[in-house]
């Protein structure tokens, strides 16, 4: 379908050029001969980078052209990019990024992960000077052998395959997944909390279990949705944790379930909705857009939902090709799954106002409903402020060229809700601040005593807000450890949407 290509068709015309304008390189074993070809072919990818970059960064104007096109793919594409900094460039790049393997780059945004622990975590400083760090279970992932070996929200982690983690070796342990892994997990907190996080980490009880890492697993953003009758209200729940259409390209089964589980909402007639994303980093434009469109009051597709601003060039380009309405993201009201011609009605709820959770993780796509929706209704934030990111990628690879796997992810857009409004580069402060993760023992997701879910109820009940579970003493605010990999930031579609009518 065109909404999902992921290239332009003049990224698509200089993938062509440069592949015709370079000759076959060969790889050998012998010494000077492999290292030349090496040469050979990071000039290739280079020069494409290059190419790529000038025409669709952000920041084109800020590039400078190395004068190595030998180095490796990575320092390359690294050397092009406006960095950020605070004082020099405030309104610098913090987000695009390269990887080896385009196919693993998309499979990303699609919730396909070659390697899968189980589990999604967050790490904190054991204490502020010392480089021990521990991790949290935040929720398990179905149809893992981490729930079979019975892993829960809420868990400390400390070791993998008996070493602590540190400031020096998480990485390494972590994201270079074995077969197998052993981790040795801290629960069931004890009933008098100590002065200090370590004996508090000490006085719990030690499990080291030990299960396979799966390969290839396909995660589902649509991790919980129910609905809670309290009183006189019917207030629904939907834990959404990326956007993603489907597993696999041209599959539209996740946005399919999407829409089915509005479409129990709407059969309840829910008076609320809290949309959970404190775990949503981003995915794709079009998906935020249509699960906006499932919430929007009045909706209508003549209603913006954002727009985009490119480089000088592609800017001109877009609005001669396609007109000024190419930058506009309307509201939709339907949408057609992949291979057919017929079109599937949005869900949509209508609602008066909208609760939306979130965390450190809530990014990029995740920012862009909550200002894209705030042009249109209240919306009120609980948990803890946003990640900040509001601009845009896209996905540029040559497809099938032996020459070059690499895929590029740089930034080409900044996005602004239909009152003109971006003013989120910090991320957005919640209306009501709770720190989620805490030392404390967690209740289960869609539990109506976890934390940020009765905050949520109790503010529709008009009942007053409890800061924390238990009225046991905060033992101390630990250091988070943001991990910017999570991020999976806002995928553009690169063309006009033709397939809705």
């Amino acid at each position: 379908m065109i909404r999902k290509s992921l290239i332009s068709w003049p990224l698509v015309f200089l993938a062509c050029l440069f592949a015709s304008c370079e000759g076959e390189s060969s790889f050998t074993h012998n010494g000077k001969e492999e290292a030349d070809s090496l040469s050979l072919n990071n000039s290739y990818v280079n020069k494409w980078i290059y190419n790529g970059m000038s025409l669709a960064y952000y920041w084109s104007d800020k590039i400078i052209e190395p004068e190595d096109y030998t180095q490796s793919p990575t320092s390359f594409f690294n050397d092009l990019l406006y960095r950020y900094h605070p004082t020099t460039a405030p309104d610098g790049d913090r987000f695009s990024f390269i990887r080896s393997d385009y196919a693993n780059l998309l499979n990303t945004f699609s919730g396909l992960r070659s390697r899968e622990i189980g589990f999604d975590y967050q790490l904190y400083l054991r204490s502020e000077n010392d480089k021990a760090i521990v991790g949290q279970v935040t929720y398990v992932k179905p149809n893992t052998p981490a729930v079979d070996a019975g892993v829960q929200r809420g868990w400390w982690f400390d070791q993998v395959g008996g070493i602590a983690l540190n400031t020096d070796n998480y990485t390494d342990l972590l994201k270079n997944l074995p077969a197998e892994i052993t981790l040795r997990f801290l629960n069931r907190a004890p009933q008098q909390t100590p002065e200090n996080f370590e004996a508090y980490l000490g006085a719990m009880h030690v499990d080291t279990l030990t299960f396979a890492v799966l390969e290839k697993y396909a995660e589902n953003p649509n991790y919980l949705d129910t609905v809670y009758q309290i009183g006189n209200k019917k207030i629904a729940y939907f834990l959404y944790n990326f956007f993603a259409f489907g597993p696999e390209d041209k599959s539209d089964r996740f946005l399919l379930e999407t829409n089915e589980i509005f479409g129990r909402f709407k059969a309840l007639d829910v008076d609320e909705l809290v949309l959970d994303l404190r775990y949503n980093s981003g995915g794709y434009v079009m998906m935020s857009t249509y699960l906006s469109s499932m919430i929007l009051p009045a909706l209508s597709r003549d209603k913006v939902f954002c727009y985009f601003r490119y480089n000088d060039y592609l800017q001109a380009f877009y609005n001669k090709q396609y007109g000024e309405d190419y930058f506009l993201m309307h509201f939709k009201e339907n949408f057609f799954p992949a291979g057919s011609s017929l079109a599937v009605l949005l869900n949509n709820l209508n609602l008066e106002r909208l609760i939306v959770l979130t965390g450190e993780y809530t990014a990029s796509a995740s920012e862009q409903l909550i200002n894209g929706l705030k042009a249109y209704m209240p919306v009120i934030l609980i948990g803890k402020t946003t990640y900040g990111k509001n601009v845009s990628s896209l996905s540029i690879y040559e497809q099938n060229n032996p020459k070059n796997r690499w895929g590029m992810q740089p930034i080409v857009a900044k996005v602004f809700n239909s009152l003109g409004e971006s003013n989120y580069t910090t991320g957005f402060e919640p209306d009501i601040e709770l720190t989620e993760l805490s030392v404390y023992d967690q209740s289960a997701l869609g539990d109506t005593s976890e934390l940020l879910l009765n905050a949520a109820i109790s503010l529709i009940l008009n009942r007053s807000i409890a800061t924390r579970r238990s009225a046991r003493k905060e033992i101390q605010t630990l250091v988070f450890i943001p991990d910017e990999t999570k991020i999976k930031g806002s995928l553009l579609p690169a063309e006009p949407d033709l397939n809705e009518r």
